[in-house]
């Protein structure tokens, strides 16, 4: 957990000075699954199923200012037994859920150089394109997810999936049903 949030941190830092910086107010949160009225903290999406993305998925995840709004309450209250409220975070835009043992975070990041190590293993079928990070212990999976490319050509928007169980168990299937349910959210 902490060597995939040091990795985020330094790619966000390479990037801030290209990123704009949130407008929305860093107290605006709501608990993990609640969604707010589209087009306060998302635009609508014109569509698109399947597993591409595309314009309009990019468009969408750059209009969120939460990311908790996003985050499949369901799902995470079976990851993390007892957790604490979501946290949301500004730089990067993500949201922690955690019990002081199980983590799940999701983060944004609008354009990113993100590309997958050689030895990653590719799973199609989750937006433009997506790997699982090689060199974590199965119980702490990171999973990059492209979207698409940013509209100002800056980069790949790319959302990042960390499901941290530490109990010896592989998470990856976890995480990738975690990253479905956001980009879900998004269409």
């Amino acid at each position: 957990m902490k060597r995939a949030s040091l990795v985020l941190a330094v790619a966000v830092l390479a990037v801030a000075c290209q990123s704009t910086p949130s407008s929305q107010p860093p107290d605006q949160s709501q608990a993990a699954g609640q969604s707010q009225a589209q087009g306060a903290s998302q635009a609508p999406s014109a569509g698109g199923g399947g597993g591409g993305g595309g314009a309009s998925l990019v468009e969408a995840a750059n209009a969120v200012t939460d990311w908790c709004t996003l985050m499949p309450a369901d799902l995470v209250a079976e990851l993390v037994p007892g957790a604490s409220e979501p946290v949301s975070g500004e730089f990067p835009l993500s949201c922690t859920v955690s019990n002081e043992v199980q983590v799940v975070q999701v983060s944004y990041q609008g354009s990113s150089g993100a590309e997958p190590d050689p030895a990653a293993t590719l799973l199609p079928g989750i937006a433009e394109s997506a790997w699982l990070a090689v060199g974590y212990p199965t119980d702490d999976p990171f999973l990059t997810v492209i979207l698409g490319r940013d509209p100002n050509g800056l980069g790949n928007s790319t959302l990042y999936v960390e499901v941290a169980g530490h109990d010896g168990i592989d998470h990856g299937d976890d995480a990738i049903a975690v990253a479905r349910a956001v980009i879900a959210q998004l269409r």
